[in-house]
């Protein structure tokens, strides 16, 4: 769940790959955090069937990966969680890197362990958030082994802070303690942080390797049954030392090396700011419900960022213009605070699903990390989908019309046409009968009225040149609606307006003014 993290980023081809390290921080084209409408999200690699297979990424299979950030080299390396193995996806390939397979318990579930060696034998159990620092170095939160582990340069897994048994004591490396870690983050300056999650608190493990503990401990006790009592989160906003968390579960260092939090049983969004000792809420809210409740209610509403609800966020990213991007995943969605503001990016939500897609129809089953790529995509880490989505720009013909005229593109493909499409009263004209071809309408002819004809199934549309309405006859029923521009007689070939009749198929039409492209897509994509 993470990252920003000093991430390393990568680029990433319209379903292929081709990645490329650098700092997520680097200036990069994150068109998407202003507006997404000409973005989707499609399917790198992963099932919904579990497994560990390798192989080409339609053929990999994994079991609730957590987190993802790309090595120096470019390849991208994901936390396979339930498998207690760490991954590489490339553009053709997904294989092993580090883990090792130990086979599965007699209820069928992967064996996790802990062993520090090369990469083929060293042993991971629950691994989840990654990092990789300026040097190349990459960090891992093994959760289950309540540890912090390092894979340096030479390829050998080590113990950075932590010992296998769970705590909360400081001190250096092994003789620090940690419960349940489910994110790093690694500053500048190579300070490494740590969602040290069922502690409830913010970790910090210096150059040297030494681990100290930022904010205050909860000492809330809540009755889960009747004469049952254990100790829960909390939360304060206030300075770093009093502070208090719930569930702390994402990290991401922004561009002045302070810290943002995902503080999943808060739903909030915090920040550390350290020159200032301060710790404040930045997005998000809610109380608990009682005295005894765990966790604040969760919720979901885009708005002002006091007033958004946000559900179990998890892994975070910054963006180079400081937009902060969010996995919250019980509602099953990716958010965006910016300027003040939480709005979504992509997912359908409170609805998990598998469907890729455009940006609001493509679903997500519990996303748990973001990370953003040197070109600006997005990769989406997709925990019960067992997938690794990336949200990116729409598929484009490798070439366009070399007239530099207006395009249409339907799914990626161009749509030819008997004269070029024209722009008229904001709208885009296409000869009715490539419209009809594109868009799956037969084309006919009425004599009597002399309107011309689009139908499909048991709908149809009659239209007239320099009309700006058309019939629509549906069932046996008709009505009269209005087109976004009138249609048109050009060289005796009747243009109509494409946007009406593609909103008519329920596609999804946007208009590229960069490229002069029409975009019209399918909202769901197989």
């Amino acid at each position: 769940m993470q990252r920003m993290k000093l991430k390393i980023t990568a680029s990433l081809t319209a379903v292929g790959i081709l990645l490329a390290g650098q700092s997520a921080l680097a200036s990069s084209a994150t068109a998407w955090t202003q507006s997404a409408k000409l973005y989707e999200v499609r399917t790198w690699t992963g099932k919904a069937e579990l497994g560990h297979a390798n192989g080409t990424p339609a053929a990999a299979t994994f079991y609730h990966p957590k987190s993802a950030v790309a090595l120096p080299d470019g390849r991208l390396l994901v936390s396979d969680s339930s498998n207690h193995m760490l991954r590489i996806v490339t553009a053709d390939q997904v294989s092993a890197y580090a883990g090792y397979w130990l086979g599965e318990d007699a209820a069928n579930r992967p064996i996790g362990s802990y062993n520090d060696d090369v990469l083929a034998r060293a042993a991971f159990d629950t691994p989840a958030g990654l990092a990789v620092d300026a040097q190349g170095n990459a960090y891992v939160a093994d959760t289950a082994n309540h540890a912090v582990r390092k894979i340096g340069k030479d390829g050998k897994v080590s113990t950075l802070a932590g010992n296998g048994i769970l705590g909360s004591g400081d001190g250096a490396g092994d003789q620090a303690q940690f419960y349940a870690p489910s994110d790093v983050a690694v500053d500048s300056q190579g300070v490494v942080y740590v969602a040290d999650t069922l502690n409830h608190l913010i970790r910090k493990i210096s150059p040297d390797g030494k681990v100290s503990t930022l904010n205050a401990p909860s000492d809330r006790i809540i009755e889960y049954v009747p004469g049952a009592i254990e100790t829960a989160g909390d939360f304060r906003d206030g300075t770093i030392a009093s502070a208090k968390f719930n569930e702390p579960s994402g990290l991401a260092v922004d561009a002045n090396d302070n810290l943002y939090v995902s503080d999943r049983g808060n739903q909030r969004i915090r920040y550390i700011d350290f020159a200032a000792n301060k710790v404040t809420t930045v997005a998000g809210g809610g109380a608990y419900a009682d005295k005894n409740a765990y966790f604040v209610a969760g919720d979901y509403a885009d708005g002002a960022a006091g007033q958004a609800r946000l559900n179990s966020p998890e892994g975070l990213a910054v963006a180079a213009d400081g937009t902060v991007v969010f996995a919250d995943s019980l509602n099953h969605a990716v958010r965006l605070l910016k300027d003040g503001k939480v709005s979504t990016l992509a997912g359908v939500p409170v609805e998990p699903g598998a469907s890729d897609g455009v940006t609001g129809s493509a679903q997500f089953n519990h996303p748990t990390d973001v990370t953003i790529l040197k070109d600006g995509r997005l990769v989406i880490v997709d925990e019960f989908g067992n997938k690794v989505r990336v949200l990116q720009k729409y598929a484009k013909p490798s070439s366009l019309p070399a007239d530099k005229g207006i395009a249409v593109v339907f799914n990626g493909a161009l749509v030819k046409t008997e004269v070029p499409a024209q722009a008229k009263s904001n709208a885009v004209l296409l000869p009715l009968r490539d419209v009809g071809k594109a868009l799956g309408y037969k084309v006919g002819y009425d004599k009597k009225t002399g309107h011309a004809l689009l139908s499909k199934g048991d709908t149809a549309y009659a239209i007239a040149a320099g009309s700006a309405s058309v019939t629509k006859t549906s069932g046996g029923a008709s009505s009269k609606l209005t087109l976004n521009a009138k249609a048109l007689s050009i060289d005796g070939r009747l243009l109509i307006p494409v946007r009406f009749f593609a909103d008519e198929s329920g596609l999804d039409v946007q208009w590229d003014a960069e490229s002069k492209v029409v975009v019209i897509r399918d909202r769901t994509f197989l």
